[in-house]
């Protein structure tokens, strides 16, 4: 009997500060986005299948953030899923799907979209209706999307 293991998925560290978080080097700041390419590479080095990127959490209720780390990371890689965590209540399903529709036209079929809090299962399945890529909600396994 064979046994497969599971894919490997990494977590991605969150970019805190949009691009540059000026409190962790007073001289300018380090590169909180080039550190997640960084870490994706890295991940897609090792032989990861996924790589998730955290849910954003921008002041003011913007979520676009996640997308665009999402969109960094899928331009940054080449093999390596992309797992994009978003807020039910920061997006309707036409301007999701057209943010995916978008990175999976310029990077391949290696988007995934994992929807989280109250409403969840309303944009998962309006998105799944308008985007053929994989979608789930917070109670399915991250490796399920890339299986």
């Amino acid at each position: 009997m064979t046994t497969i293991a599971p894919p490997r998925v990494v977590r991605l560290d969150p970019v805190l500060h949009g691009l540059v978080d000026p409190t962790a080097d007073p001289a300018g700041g380090t590169r909180d986005l080039d550190a997640m390419l960084a870490q994706a590479r890295a991940a897609e080095l090792g032989g990861a299948a996924a790589v998730t990127i955290p849910a954003g959490s921008a002041p003011g209720g913007r979520q676009w953030p996640s997308t665009a780390q999402a969109l960094a990371v899928l331009l940054a890689t080449s093999t390596v899923h992309v797992v994009v965590e978003v807020s039910a209540a920061a997006w309707t399903p036409d301007a999701l799907a057209r943010f995916a529709a978008s990175a999976t036209g310029l990077a391949g079929r290696r988007l995934a979209v994992r929807v989280l809090g109250p409403g969840s299962a309303t944009l998962a399945a309006a998105l799944a209706a308008r985007w053929p890529g994989p979608v789930a909600i917070a109670d399915t396994e991250i490796a399920a999307l890339v299986a």
